[in-house]
């Protein structure tokens, strides 16, 4: 009993190494287009150069596609309109020996179309024989076989490729994510905690005012001044540009306030469309992240001079987005990516864009970004 049962247990093993397996009729094609061309292709060489040399190489390009198209046909329309079970190992069979006889059928035809150049004779790749016939039939069996295991490791492989892309994507996020909730959590501490001590400061110096000698009056004063301004003006921008608020002013001022940081350092010229106003937040806030770190790139790396900030709706359902500068350039050898970078293209990635930079020594440096828009209902 043991034997029958280690026989029928190799004998379902040897089942299904034989099938059934998916069609997949490009690739099939491909591979029986490659076998029949390799298999004249010798005639080729064997004709002199010229004229000659070419019309075989057609004609044998001609042998080799009839086979292959009828092959990746059958396989197409079996798999489009077939009603039978396509898991059943007897039909499959019968699918591939029906196909196979279809091809064997064809050899007196390739023979003939061989004899079209006077000068070449050559036997047909399969006789009117049973035991050839049976031969090219399991050749056939494991051919789809090893192209269906060769599609599988393909398919695997590139499954295992997009789930790290997708988890790289989501690690990405995350760390966005992270880093704005933790700008967030400073710029409301700045808002909330930090404006309000410095009111209480200047509120302490204004009331001990005019009670000492008038030259620590003018002492108090100066700092209550410049604490005010502090509080109304430098942490007010820095909160803004922590964590910016479109509701209020919308990208440009959000922009305009991280264009003031530069005033002394770098001339930077905006150019926002009122229609991008109209993204969701989040695409703002991406844009924003964007301009953010590619000035300080411009800055950095260069430093530039001078810098432009496009932001358009191209008409298309995208937005692109395209930063510029004057600086001495770099060329593709000598990039360094760094923390800016990485910040960039994590922000790419969460608007679902593509970015391209061009620089080059002496022609400054340019990034652009495009993205599919998203607006506010």
């Amino acid at each position: 009993i043991a034997s029958h049962v280690m026989t029928l247990k190799s004998l379902k093993k040897f089942a299904s190494l034989i099938g059934p397996y998916p069609y997949n009729p490009t690739f099939i094609f491909l591979f029986f287009f490659a076998l029949y061309f390799s298999r004249y292709a010798p005639l080729v060489l064997e004709q002199p150069k010229g004229l000659q040399r070419w019309q075989i190489g057609g004609i044998i390009i001609a042998i080799a596609f009839l086979p292959s198209f009828i092959y990746s046909m059958y396989a197409y329309l079996l798999q489009r309109y077939r009603f039978w079970n396509k898991s059943n190992l007897f039909f499959y069979i019968l699918e591939v020996t029906i196909c196979q006889s279809l091809i064997f059928l064809l050899h007196p035809i390739m023979q003939a179309m061989l004899k079209l150049s006077s000068n070449t004779r050559i036997e047909a790749p399969v006789i009117a024989s049973f035991n050839l016939y049976l031969t090219t039939l399991v050749l056939t069996f494991m051919a789809l076989a090893l192209m269906h295991r060769a599609e599988r490791s393909i398919t695997n492989r590139l499954k295992e490729a997009d789930e790290l892309v997708m988890r790289l994507e989501s690690d990405r996020e995350e760390l966005v994510n992270s880093g704005e909730e933790l700008r967030k959590q400073t710029s409301q501490f700045l808002h909330d905690r930090v404006q309000s001590d410095l009111m209480v400061v200047a509120m302490n110096l204004k009331s001990v005012s005019g009670k000492a000698s008038s030259e620590v009056d003018e002492v108090l004063d100066d700092a209550g001044r410049l604490l005010e301004r502090i509080r109304t003006s430098d942490i007010r921008n820095l909160v803004q540009i922590l964590s910016p608020n479109f509701e209020v002013g919308g990208l440009s001022e959000a922009l305009d306030q991280l264009n003031s940081q530069y005033l002394k350092i770098m001339n930077i010229s905006m150019n926002i469309e009122i229609e991008v106003e109209k993204l969701e937040p989040k695409q703002l806030l991406g844009i924003f992240r964007i301009v953010e770190q590619a000035l300080l790139n411009s800055l950095i790396h260069g430093p530039a001079e001078k810098a432009s900030v496009t932001v358009v709706d191209t008409g298309t359902k995208d937005i692109t987005l395209i930063v510029s500068d004057n600086g001495p350039g770099i060329g593709l050898e000598e990039r360094k990516f760094g923390v800016g970078s990485a910040v960039i293209d994590s922000w790419v990635s969460i608007l679902k864009g593509r970015k391209e930079i061009n620089s080059s020594p002496g022609n400054g440096y340019k990034l652009e970004v495009i993205f599919p828009r998203t607006s506010v209902n």
